[in-house]
């Protein structure tokens, strides 16, 4: 395969998943909240937008429809557990659970239209990417609007949640009970920061049926399992020291995953019954490179003292030569 067509197609497929790594970062690291509920609200929103475009609606109405739909996920899975107080693992297993049966309907609404790229999916004109001639583009015109749609929401993360409400979200995944000890609503900042989480897991569906041209009814599994070794391998290889950097690095660790992936699947022509053992593989590595991280540090502090000092009197010598 041609280098440039492996780099479209990576960046086709990670930069979607950068929102969707960036919604599971806010409810695991932001909110210290183990929702499950990605996995539902990617599916529906991927069949919300998927369902919209098979009845004509505009792509960008569309597009917001997904995004919304994956909110209301995300506000089921937070009052199920703020107000009806039910575990918070449960409640994302309930919402995920159910979202399945709803995203049926959805397929059923568009007749059959929206399970399959290859029988009768979306028309690539309608989508929202249909602006931009295929023709010119050649297929990059979907890596160029998502990347548009990625930055944007980057930007308005990082500056929403540097105002007075966004921080409080933070204090609430910090530390509760001093939160509530500010004054602030735990119950409120909670649901809003899981519906925030599930709306732009949401938006990611979106995108994807769109890419795609179309959903499945397993459109959507395993995607919560590319979300955390996104934010992981994010994490341990670019570093979080600051919310702005851990935003970025989750946003690469999406990527370089696609990367790794399509190395394996296009270049190596690993089977694609093995695929699944290579995800499983990545997530391994994904949790164990921060202990490599640090053995590699470790080893590194031992060995190069030594290296230095052999550098430095040869250099010396040198110096000495010259100087004769």
């Amino acid at each position: 395969m041609d280098i440039t067509e492996l780099i479209r197609l990576t960046l086709s497929m990670g930069l979607p998943c950068c929102l969707l790594a960036l919604g599971v970062f806010l409810t695991f690291r932001i909110l210290d909240f183990a929702d499950m509920t990605a996995e539902g609200s990617l599916l529906i929103g991927g069949a919300a937008c998927a369902l919209m475009i098979t009845k004509n609606v505009p792509p960008l109405i569309a597009t917001f429809v997904g995004m919304l739909a994956g909110g209301v996920c995300g506000f089921i899975t937070g009052f199920l557990n703020r107000v009806l107080k039910i575990p918070k693992l449960l409640s994302g297993i309930i919402t995920m659970t159910a979202s399945g049966s709803i995203a049926l309907l959805l397929f059923g609404l568009a007749n059959g239209r929206i399970f399959a790229s290859e029988i009768n999916g979306i028309d690539n004109s309608k989508t929202i990417f249909g602006f931009l001639d295929p023709k010119i583009f050649h297929g990059w015109q979907q890596v160029m609007v998502v990347a548009v749609i990625v930055a944007i929401v980057l930007a308005v993360a990082y500056f929403f949640f540097g105002t007075e409400y966004g921080m409080a979200i933070r204090a609430t995944g910090i530390n509760e009970k001093m939160a509530k000890s500010q004054g602030i609503n735990t119950t409120v900042t909670t649901i809003i920061c899981v519906s925030i989480s599930n709306a732009l897991i949401g938006l990611a569906g979106a995108l994807i049926a769109q890419i795609d041209s179309g959903m499945n009814a397993q459109g959507a599994t395993g995607y919560l399992v590319v979300g955390l070794a996104s934010i992981l391998i994010g994490e341990t290889l670019f570093g979080k020291r600051s919310f702005k950097n851990a935003l970025i690095s989750i946003s690469l660790g999406s990527i370089l995953y696609f990367a790794i992936i399509m190395l394996a699947t296009q270049v190596f022509k690993m089977p694609t019954d093995l695929t699944k053992l290579l995800y499983a593989f990545l997530i391994a590595l994904a949790l164990c490179l921060p202990m490599i991280k640090q053995a590699i540090l470790k080893l590194w502090a031992r060995i190069s003292p030594p290296i230095k000092r052999f550098f430095k009197k040869l250099f010396v010598r040198k110096k000495k030569k010259e100087a004769e």
